[in-house]
């Protein structure tokens, strides 16, 4: 038996096409972030407030948006793992180490980590690239559903002077539609998204708190609903640059802190974002690779 080929199973779209694409949303980003990055060293009250919690990091908001880093990618291995299993036999731990891996792997302008995510499951999982590109883009509508889902009901919490936790209870709405078998796995992919915005407000909270600035639960959520937007733009890996910018210019609709504290917020959760990306998206990928190469010997054999 021979390695099915790169083009079995069909491509998405052109290979160089979205090279191409993909090099220019790494481009732009990263000019994005240097542009975050001027606009916060230029403004000396915002720049001197992210200096001293710089040197004086605050240890709860550390372990904070570390726990939300981590339980963000567990909840997004959750979700794949759900939609990936009805078209092949995929592990949950495996699931994990492929999200850590494209994780890593979209903050490299050549690669996109969703890419090799479904060059992995044709090589391993004889999954065909096509479904995993149906996958990715329900997982992409399911993210859209869930955030639009917290920001509606925190904004009619807010205009009905209803408690900030009212949007926590988001995840809740979805588990009746699992009663009926049909629509479980709809059901269940809407409750770990849902809770997967609502640990972005942990993670934002949690990176202005790190940059010197205190926002109330309900800005966090306001803040989390725009940064979850802001990461499914395509061709722009984890959001890079657009998240900053995003909830930088949000902050007069959202309340509560400054366009600059936004961006030196959200640089800040950038950083611990990076300093984990890499060493999970490098473990992850030590054991892919064994993982392929066993698969790739069966195959020939």
């Amino acid at each position: 038996m021979t390695a099915p080929t790169a083009t079995e199973g069909g491509q998405p779209f052109d290979r160089s096409h979205r090279a191409q694409l993909r090099r220019v949303g790494t481009v732009v980003g990263v000019l994005l972030v240097g542009a975050a990055v001027i606009a916060v060293w230029r403004n000396q009250a915002i720049g001197d407030s992210l200096a001293r919690a710089v040197r004086n990091p605050d240890w709860i908001a550390l372990v904070a948006i570390s726990v939300a880093i981590v339980a963000n990618q567990v909840l997004t291995s959750g979700v794949f793992w759900i939609l990936m299993r009805r078209h092949g036999s995929v592990g949950f731990q495996e699931m994990n180490m492929l999200v850590a891996t494209s994780t890593l792997g979209n903050y490299v302008p050549m690669q996109a980590g969703s890419i090799g995510r479904m060059a992995y499951h044709r090589a391993v999982n004889g999954i065909p690239v096509r479904t995993s590109l149906v996958v990715i883009l329900q997982a992409m509508s399911a993210t859209a559903i869930a955030t639009c889902a917290v920001g509606a009901v925190a904004l009619l919490a807010a205009g009905a002077g209803a408690p900030w936790w009212a949007a926590t209870l988001v995840p809740v709405v979805w588990v009746p539609l699992a009663m009926d078998a049909q629509w479980r796995p709809f059901a269940m992919v809407m409750v770990l998204r849902s809770v997967e915005v609502l640990v972005w407000a942990v993670h934002a909270w949690a990176a202005f708190r790190l940059s010197g600035w205190s926002i109330e639960p309900a800005t966090a959520i306001g803040t989390a609903v725009v940064a979850s937007s802001a990461n499914l733009v395509p061709f722009i890996g984890n959001g890079l640059g657009i998240r900053e910018w995003s909830v930088a210019l949000a902050a007069p609709l959202i309340g509560g802190y400054e366009r600059d504290a936004g961006l030196a917020a959200e640089l800040t959760g950038r950083a611990v974002d990076i300093a984990l990306a890499i060493p999970l998206g490098m473990i992850a990928f030590a054991a892919l690779i064994k993982r392929t190469r066993t698969a790739l010997v069966r195959v020939d054999r």
